[in-house]
């Protein structure tokens, strides 16, 4: 057996299962909770990736609480890895067919009310009880009774999370080997126990893409750079889109807590490889996908009110109509629209014959036919209906 199968057969301190007891929870002596090995401060790019927490309120010993990462796809729905859901083997290895070798049996989802989100890039403060999560509402998964291939889940919560920020996903292409991605989560770290904000680990290469050793069709494998307690979060692509959700890893020392990922390799489930579920997924949430390369779907449209040029798809927002605008210095507008020179750039605006016409695609506004136009025909209706009957 090979360290690498090896490494995955082993127990929480080599996050085969990598999810973090939560502090002032019941943590074991060789336990700890902290954030990404060798990595950074995570910053407000990131501020989609989330906690995850389970807390089983009848655990033995007055409750027990574990910590995984995910990230939010839309207000409502977080991506993240199915064992941070459900009761499953403490370890997984799997063949290159996505077939399990040894472990990885799942039991059953947990209950959804016992999983809550956590956004923002500062850790909760459990003890005090200021901490405001978002329960969940639904467990969205493939339903295989593996994890291999399969380590991948979506929760969809009761409500929006306020101010949340969304990132965009990969769902029409495996990602792809040599390609560099960045890993945040909030598991393990080798320089300091339970820092308090989230990390990230910059300029990370995936190193194999599945079908391949111990790798099922549907995975991928990184390096180094996330351990226990990052399970279920995010590779972002340069792009900024999340390509996959974190599953198992390790270096197959035997080591627990950091010791046993530094050096180690790391497995994700790809959502590309499956993207009917993550479909599926934003339906229930209601909002369309946020695919990789295409505008965050909750801004507005061409067209609509604005403020500022963050509130639009295109971002621009015509300072002049108040209105969200397509730029213009390098492409031509859109039929019905004319380029208009504002000084710093230049912008899409309805031509002048339809602002006059009352045709304009301005804010809240659709292409009608004007009131007055419309009382003329109805005017020359009823006249001629009033001649012919004179005739008879």
């Amino acid at each position: 057996m090979t360290p690498r199968l090896l490494s995955t057969l082993l127990p929480l301190g080599l996050f085969a299962l990598a999810c973090a007891p939560a502090p002032g929870a019941a943590e074991r002596a060789d336990a700890v909770a902290s954030a990404i090995v060798k990595g950074t401060e995570s910053d407000a790019a990131q501020d989609a990736t989330v906690l995850v927490m389970h807390y089983d309120a009848l655990a033995q010993g007055g409750g027990a609480a574990s910590g995984c990462t995910g990230s939010l796809l839309t207000p409502r729905l977080v991506l993240t890895a199915r064992h941070c859901v459900a009761i499953t083997d403490p370890g997984a290895a799997c063949s290159s067919e996505g077939k399990p070798i040894a472990g990885g049996a799942v039991e059953r989802d947990r209950e959804a009310s016992a999983i809550y989100v956590f956004a923002g890039r500062e850790r909760p403060d459990f003890i005090s009880g200021t901490a405001r999560p978002v329960r969940g509402k639904e467990i969205l998964s493939t339903g295989a009774d593996t994890l291999c291939d399969n380590d991948i889940a979506l929760v969809l919560l009761e409500r929006a999370i306020d101010g949340a920020k969304i990132a965009p996903v990969r769902l029409d292409a495996k990602p792809e080997e040599g390609e560099i991605v960045t890993v945040v989560g909030w598991g393990i770290a080798d320089d300091v126990p339970s820092p308090p904000t989230r990390r990230q680990r910059t300029n990370v290469e995936i190193l194999d893409v599945g079908p391949a050793e111990e790798l099922g069709p549907k995975e991928f494998r990184i390096g180094e750079g996330t351990c226990q307690g990052d399970s279920g979060g995010p590779a972002i692509a340069a792009s900024g889109a999340v390509l996959g959700a974190l599953s198992r890893g390790g270096n197959g020392s035997g080591n627990t807590g950091a010791d046993g990922c530094l050096g180690g390799t790391n497995i994700f489930t790809s959502t590309a490889g499956h993207a009917d579920l993550l479909r599926r997924a934003y339906e229930k949430a209601g909002q369309e996908p946020w695919l990789e390369g295409e505008p965050n779907p909750l801004l507005a449209k061409q067209g609509a009110a604005c403020e500022a040029d963050a509130e639009c798809r295109s971002n621009v927002c015509d300072a002049e109509r108040k209105a969200c605008a397509e730029e213009c210095s390098a492409a031509a507008c859109a039929a019905g629209f004319t380029c208009v020179d504002q000084g710093a750039r230049k912008v899409c605006a309805p031509s002048a014959e339809d602002e006059a016409s009352g045709c304009s695609l301005g804010p809240n506004r659709a292409r009608v036919t004007t009131a007055p136009a419309a009382a003329a025909a109805l005017l020359s209706l009823l006249f001629a209906r009033a001649r012919r009957k004179r005739a008879v």
